[in-house]
């Protein structure tokens, strides 16, 4: 009789503590997509165009989305890069630290083709990288996804394991007073 109130009990902590979890991932993606729908959405695309002012310092750029749109962004100088070469050598600087380098480094980048993503805020330029692959919002969904499931599993598993104890001990204690008798 103890054992199957403490099974009940472990059951019932079990399914709490999956609850809060899952309840905790899903506020946290909610306050993610909410914290990120205040900034502007990145900008997938290929530079078609770089400005420089007469000491070759970069100060605006155009790059074309996927939809042909183009957009152009101003420098202010914190803007970050992370862009790397033809042979896959990375360079990061800022651009008060090498302004007219940025420029060079974004024509490269222009004559390849090479796709770059741009964070700005009201059309001046945060940072500039390589093309990040995919949406990770969309990947959240699909992360959130998997690990509700497993989490499920996990648990229907321990629900079942213990269902199988109770039927052993079930057993044990008939064998026991089968033996005793």
């Amino acid at each position: 009789m103890m054992s199957n109130v403490t099974n009940t009990a472990i059951r019932v902590v079990a399914l709490r503590i999956a609850l809060a979890m899952i309840l905790a991932f899903a506020v946290s993606i909610s306050l993610t997509q909410i914290s990120s729908a205040e900034h502007t959405p990145p900008v997938n695309g290929i530079v078609v165009g770089v400005e420089t002012d007469d000491d070759g310092a970069l100060t605006r750029f155009a790059v074309s989305d996927s939809t042909g749109t183009i957009h152009t962004f101003t420098i202010f100088k914190g803007t970050e890069y992370g862009l790397e070469n033809q042979a896959g050598d990375r360079w990061v600087s800022i651009q008060e630290a090498e302004p007219s380098e940025a420029a060079r480094r974004l024509r490269d980048h222009r004559e390849r083709f090479a796709p770059i993503t741009v964070t700005s805020e009201n059309g001046t330029a945060f940072s500039v990288v390589e093309r990040e692959e995919g949406k990770l919002e969309t990947n959240l969904g699909y992360l959130f996804a998997v690990f509700a499931v497993t989490w499920a599993l996990f648990f229907a598993y321990v629900l079942y394991l213990g269902r199988k104890q109770r039927v052993l001990q079930h057993e044990i204690a008939r064998l026991k007073g089968a033996s005793g008798k």
